[in-house]
């Protein structure tokens, strides 16, 4: 275990320093990226990833699976929250203004690194990506706070076949948004939805991220069974 992971009135500290950093000031440990990761990584196993030897969960697909995965558990938990809002947010890109991605997996993240974002120097922007245009009004799939011309993140809570947000992409672009990068927070590691999601970025001149990948969370979820 990292001996850098912080307690809460050090986490707070660590995030203000981020925060000086990206103002110019003198950058933060590089060991403090490293404790976040580490301290959301514990918070995902624990609240949000769901695995019992012998028992199986019906995923939305409607197959079958011996695990899953309930980000939002985690995405709105206040102690994960301030964790989300850097790490996400030390991974956009200098040009981007805004940040967003399908409703409703996307909104906490993107909302989390809107507001890590007012103090520091690269304040971003969050919207979200309807599941229907609205039907009224400008009739648009954005809600939020991205306008044509905006270069934006499309954030995700989980990846599998890499459908969800590969849309989320092409409706930002279809409202004129130009997407730099794609971040999602966990990658199942299935179905080929990260190669997806990377050729799909590339052909339009952004890049593809994911935190963690399942693989993580499931030795870290061994690594837990054996402590208890």
């Amino acid at each position: 275990m990292d001996t850098c992971v912080p307690a809460a009135d050090d986490r707070a500290r660590g995030l203000a320093d981020r925060d000086r950093s990206a103002a110019g000031a003198p950058a933060r440990p590089a060991c403090r990226v490293t404790a976040y990761e580490e301290e959301l990584l514990r918070l995902l196993v624990r609240l949000s990833y769901f695995r019992e030897p012998g028992k199986q969960f019906r995923l939305a697909s409607g197959r079958m699976s011996d695990y899953y995965i309930e980000c939002s558990l985690t995405t709105t938990n206040p102690a994960a929250i301030p964790l989300i809002g850097a790490l996400v947010h030390a991974r956009v890109p200098a040009e981007a203004v805004a940040i967003g991605g399908p409703t409703m997996g996307a909104d906490p993240i993107a909302a989390a690194v809107a507001f890590h974002s007012a103090g520091t120097g690269h304040p971003v922007a969050w919207f979200s990506v309807r599941k229907a245009a609205k039907e009224h009004g400008a009739a648009r799939w954005l809600e939020g706070s991205a306008k044509p011309g905006d270069t934006v993140v499309v954030v995700e809570d989980v990846i599998t076949s890499g459908a969800s947000l590969i849309e989320a992409v092409r409706k930002c672009r279809e409202e004129g948004l130009r997407v730099r990068r794609a971040i999602v927070l966990v990658d199942r590691e299935e179905d080929g939805g990260c190669a997806r999601a990377e050729k799909a970025l590339a052909e339009v001149g952004g890049d593809f991220e994911a935190l963690f990948t399942r693989g993580q969370l499931e030795r870290a979820w061994q690594a837990a069974r054996r402590c208890s």
